[in-house]
């Protein structure tokens, strides 16, 4: 959730192009009709230069609004009082009641928790919509952004083509 991304690190971008399809499924993607059989639709395996263009200028700009509400986030958790450590550890004890924590957790941090995890929570979906924003402000929709981040996982040329139009 509050993990750094380095824009400028082909690790980052190679981590980043792996968790694409999360980060645009928030919103499901209109579903089309099923062909009927004379109307055999083969899903799109091809990328056209100009998609894969589109795709990466998407990447970085997803790159841009995750640090954005990263530090958003990071802001939220500091007025709080909490650090992000305090706060993923706070977390894991309410995902994983049965996860015993490092150190003991005060009322006045899980006070602090409870009002932070609100906000986080309004900062993450405000960037799902900006991400949704910008891959359709680029021309594509989710379903296809996603079909064309699954393409390049596959095809190392493609991964080498979209990390030198991210340099």
């Amino acid at each position: 959730m509050l993990k750094q991304i380095l824009a400028s690190s082909s690790v980052a971008t190679l981590m980043l192009l792996t968790g694409l399809p999360s980060y645009a499924q928030e919103a499901p993607a209109p579903q089309a009709p099923t062909p009927s059989p004379d109307m055999q639709a083969a899903p799109q395996t091809e990328v056209s230069p100009e998609d894969l263009q589109r795709f990466a200028s998407v990447i970085q700009q997803i790159q841009s609004i995750q640090q954005e509400s990263q530090a958003e986030a990071v802001g939220v958790l500091e007025s709080e009082g909490l650090s992000p450590q305090q706060f993923n550890a706070i977390l894991e004890t309410q995902r994983n009641p049965e996860a015993q924590p490092a150190t003991d957790i005060s009322q006045d941090e899980l006070q602090s928790f409870e009002q932070a995890i609100t906000q986080v929570a309004d900062i993450q979906q405000q960037a799902q919509v900006r991400m949704q924003a910008a891959v359709e402000q680029e021309g594509l929709d989710v379903q296809r952004f996603n079909q064309i981040g699954a393409i390049v996982r596959e095809d190392p040329a493609l991964m080498q083509q979209v990390q030198q139009m991210l340099q």
